[in-house]
């Protein structure tokens, strides 16, 4: 499998950041498809995804992410 994220990851890894929920509707938009799951301690499996396929649908919107801080500051 290729190098894959759990949505949590991709909040924690992608620069600049984004919450959770963004991530989700950044994978909702793009229709970034999961590549499977990952068992963690207890509960349900987490789905996971591409990360390349993440991180080029990131770079697509950086530049309004950056904005957007920078107006509410």
């Amino acid at each position: 499998m290729t190098d894959a994220w759990t949505l949590d990851e991709a909040a924690q890894l992608l620069d600049p950041p984004m919450t959770v929920e963004q991530v989700r509707a950044l994978v909702v938009a793009a229709g970034i498809p999961s590549v499977g799951y990952r068992r963690g301690r207890r509960g349900r499996p987490a789905k996971v995804y591409d990360s390349a396929a993440l991180l080029q649908a990131h770079a697509a919107i950086a530049p309004l992410l950056v904005r957007s801080e920078t107006h509410q500051a």
